[in-house]
């Protein structure tokens, strides 16, 4: 099958739709598939990267109503085009990108990491959720990342032909000989006695960093002196808001005292970044929107078996079992996220438990079986245009 795939960001530039289309292009390659990437000229293929695909980077940063007719003639001989889209992506979430269902040629599949509705201008209002809405309908098929957006496209999207695929984690699991947990605390000032809480992944508002920055004081007010390893690029290529969110944690950190007991590892490659979760005692992902399957960050810390405290779903999740694989607590809420590190460290018995359970569970997101899943998919889209 030849197939192209659009996404507003891919390395080097920083972020998971980036990091998730990368790997499932070479699954895909490696399953027998010719796949094009059409992306932002900010993503010239680095030398460093031996892949199989190609990468297009032909389309400006804006993704304006000229880049989509520059897609259309480069995609028009393809079996089928994929659209990766999460609205931070595409050029400060201007209208043009959900438009380009409406005009390209071969059947075109929209898989929407998320539905958070795109900025467009001031005063949008109902033609931010309108141009989400033109985009599903005028796609040939969907894909939907989580059971929570699966139910609103198919409830009250009514679509046709939609499916639920989950992403992957974009970190792969370091199974090196060389790898040691004491040398790699050592190597950020922490001592092998220290409890480590890890964070992974990009400090967005709807993350939840300032609430863990909060419960870091807490633990600090009650004794625990807990460090804060935050693992990974913070701020990322292609969401400004992310940077000014950051600052308000930093300012936040140093206003409750407890800016030195934070360790940041910064931008690092998967490798390094396997071996930092590899290194933490439990990791805290309190997003303020629930946990959710359409977070990478959470999926590489249940693909490490790292015990980990993560927000209420906003929906029922059957794989997320409170105590068993996950520890869950309310979202924005520091007090419990501190009580429930205060438990995992004092029940070693417990912790150790969680992060094999989450192990377990992560045989449900490998990679080869998301580009099995996805490739079947584009076959029914075929068959049925």
């Amino acid at each position: 099958m030849n197939i192209g795939i659009v996404t507003g960001e891919y390395p080097p530039m920083k972020g998971g739709v980036g990091d998730y289309t990368r790997t499932l292009s070479l699954h895909l390659t490696a399953s027998g598939h010719k796949v094009q990437v059409i992306t932002d000229q900010r993503c010239l293929h680095p030398k460093n990267y031996a892949d199989e695909h190609e990468v297009i980077a032909n389309v400006s940063r804006r993704w304006s109503w000229l880049d989509l007719w520059r897609i259309r003639k480069t995609t028009s001989d393809l079996d089928i085009l994929c659209i990766q889209y999460q609205a931070a992506a595409y050029g400060a979430m201007r209208p043009p990108i959900h438009f380009l269902p409406c005009i390209t040629i071969p059947p075109t599949v929209t898989t929407f990491h998320d539905l958070e509705q795109p900025y467009l201008f001031p005063k949008a209002g109902n033609l931010r959720r309108q141009a989400i809405c033109q985009m599903a309908r005028y796609s040939d098929g969907v894909i939907t990342t989580n059971s929570e957006d699966y139910h609103v496209c198919a409830n009250e999207l009514q679509l046709p032909r939609l499916v639920e695929i989950p992403i992957g984690s974009n970190i792969p699991y370091n199974s090196t000989n060389t790898f040691s947990k004491t040398k790699f605390r050592a190597k950020y000032g922490i001592s092998k006695n220290e409890l480590v809480i890890g964070y992974f992944g990009l400090m967005n508002r709807s993350k939840g960093g300032k609430t863990l920055i909060q419960a870091l004081a807490e633990l600090h007010s009650n004794g625990l002196p807990a460090r804060l390893l935050l693992i990974g690029e913070l701020t990322g290529s292609t969401d400004t808001t992310n940077s000014n969110y950051y600052l308000e944690a930093n300012n936040l950190a140093h206003n409750l005292g407890v800016e030195k007991h934070i360790v940041k590892t910064g931008y690092v490659n998967p490798l390094t970044a396997s071996s930092a979760l590899l290194s933490c005692d439990l990791m805290v992902m309190p997003y303020s929107d629930g946990a959710s399957f359409r977070r990478g960050s959470l999926l590489a810390c249940i693909t490490h078996g790292c015990p980990t405290i993560t927000t209420n779903p906003k929906s029922a999740n059957k794989r997320l079992q409170h105590e068993t694989n996950i520890m869950l607590v309310p979202p924005d809420d520091p007090l419990s996220i501190a009580a429930a590190v205060r438990r995992l460290h004092e029940d070693t018995a417990l912790r150790n438990s969680i992060g094999l359970a989450a192990m377990s569970l992560s045989k449900d997101f490998q990679w080869q079986v998301i580009a099995n899943q996805t490739t079947n998919f584009f076959t029914e889209v075929l068959m049925q245009h």
